[in-house]
């Protein structure tokens, strides 16, 4: 889950709570840790945070053309000979 501050904020920093951090407004965190999912939970519903939708890349893809010379003819001519 990932989360945009909305404004400063001094949270825990690990599991256990015995370190801390500001977490910095407009700063995008990621919280994939059980404890960092429940202090997310926790600052989006304080109005603290709000959710950010994960981003998608799209790569687009054209066709280009090829060209396709005409070889039929003169592999014809190494093969039977001259055409009379």
């Amino acid at each position: 889950m990932k989360i945009k501050m909305k404004v400063n904020k001094i949270a825990t920093a690990n599991q256990n709570g015995s370190d801390t951090m500001t977490y910095v407004k407009d700063s995008v965190y990621d919280m994939n840790a059980p404890w960092q999912m429940k202090l997310a939970t926790n600052l989006i519903n304080n109005g603290l945070a709000e959710s950010v939708a994960n981003e998608t890349t799209k790569k687009v893809v054209t066709e280009m053309e090829t060209k396709v010379e005409k070889k039929s003819k003169s592999l014809l001519k190494k093969v039977f000979g001259k055409k009379k």
